[in-house]
């Protein structure tokens, strides 16, 4: 019920929704909330003490409660999720095979509005079975594992995230120069949210607490990628293209701790639909364990969806359930990526890859990730 009210009530005043910052939409609202919080309740002590604090005590709580990192948990959900695309190109024999892959990054979120800053860490194993019934036919299968781990910057805050799940893989050569790959999947996650309360008023009175949630999540994935060679001896230009499909959704949760200032979120999905292309240059050196192929490989991507959009929060002891409306920031439009690897073919049917890439050219978010892979051909 509490989530139905608070959507109705965002639907009915866009123009706060789409107007305010997270501190200055809490700042502007105590005055409505507060009159909701039951007498003798923990909110009601902390409205109280808010109002009798001194001059800037309004702003100074509301800043101390640390909005902006809500929008921030879901930010994660907008890097690429897709497979190792030196994984979906693989050449691989009739037959089956087996691999593993894992990667580990480093994210960075800086110069928005709306949205805390942090670092975070994210990492993937991966496990699968492909299964080449023809030369120019592979299909695939790969168990997933997850994590992405944030520590907001101006506070004690975290948000740590874990998905599992299984994608299905499959590649067609048209020609040996023409390739064409796809994608989908679904992974179930779950967070572990700690948002920081720390504010001092001017009267003296200082609050510091924690609020916690543990709210479900669940991703679908799906991607679909072109790839073109063009080999000139030992060297070969690869150009690739495609669309990647993202969609992350949070479920509601209600925080524990908080000393009075627990929240209600509704719940949230966050939808990326993004376009790619790369161009890379490779070249092929034999050696006496078999072959093994250094690769450059400068790509753009552009995001056609995931703009600002509001999000409509309550506080748990407030009856009237009043909506504390905030925008979240919009995501990068346009990017570049580089990475630098290599991909190994050894004698036996074992082969691997290694790639170190990092974006560039983007507005909020900075991502690098460093990624390995194995692969033994069955008999």
């Amino acid at each position: 019920m509490r989530n139905i009210v608070c959507l109705l009530l965002l639907l009915a005043l866009p123009g706060l929704a789409r107007a305010q910052a997270p501190d200055d939409a809490l700042a502007a609202s105590w005055t409505t909330l507060c009159p909701g919080a039951a007498p003798g309740s923990d909110l009601a002590t902390r409205c109280n003490e808010i109002f009798t604090g001194g001059p800037g005590s309004q702003s100074g709580a509301a800043s101390g409660n640390f909005l902006g990192e809500i929008p921030g948990q879901g930010r994660a959900a907008t890097r690429d999720g897709s497979p190792d695309q030196a994984e979906m190109r693989s050449e691989v024999a009739v037959g089956w095979s087996v691999f593993l892959n894992a990667d580990a990054g480093r994210l960075k979120r800086r110069d928005g509005i709306n949205e805390a800053p942090f670092d975070g860490d994210t990492g993937t194993l991966g496990a699968g079975v492909d299964w080449a019934p023809a030369a120019d036919w592979r299909l695939g299968l790969l168990l997933s594992h997850s994590r992405e781990d944030l520590d907001f910057l101006a506070s004690d805050g975290r948000s740590d995230a874990r998905y599992t799940g299984l994608l299905a893989l499959a590649s067609w050569s048209a020609t040996d120069a023409l390739a064409l790959d796809a994608y989908a999947g679904r992974l179930n996650g779950d967070y572990d949210l700690r948002r920081a309360i720390d504010y001092t008023l001017l009267s003296g009175v200082s609050v510091s607490d924690i609020a916690r949630a543990n709210p479900d999540s669940e991703r679908d994935l799906a991607g679909l990628g072109l790839t073109w060679s063009l080999p000139r001896g030992a060297w070969e230009w690869q150009l690739g293209a495609g669309l990647d499909w993202q969609r992350t959704g949070i479920d509601a949760y209600s925080e524990t701790g908080g000393a009075g200032l627990a929240l209600f979120v509704p719940g949230r999905t966050i939808t990326s639909r993004r376009g790619r292309a790369d161009a890379a240059l490779a070249r092929t050196v034999s050696a006496a364990w078999g072959i093994w192929q250094p690769q450059i490989r400068l790509g753009w991507r552009h995001e056609f969806a995931n703009p600002a959009r509001p999000i409509a929060v309550s506080f748990l002891g407030d009856a009237a359930a009043t909506p504390v409306v905030f925008d979240t920031d919009d995501a990068d439009d346009n990017w570049g990526e580089a990475g630098l690897g290599a991909v190994f073919v050894f004698t036996g049917g074992h082969s691997a890859f290694v790639e170190y890439r990092q974006r560039f050219g983007h507005d909020f978010l900075q991502e690098r990730i460093f990624a390995i892979g194995w692969r033994i051909e069955l008999p």
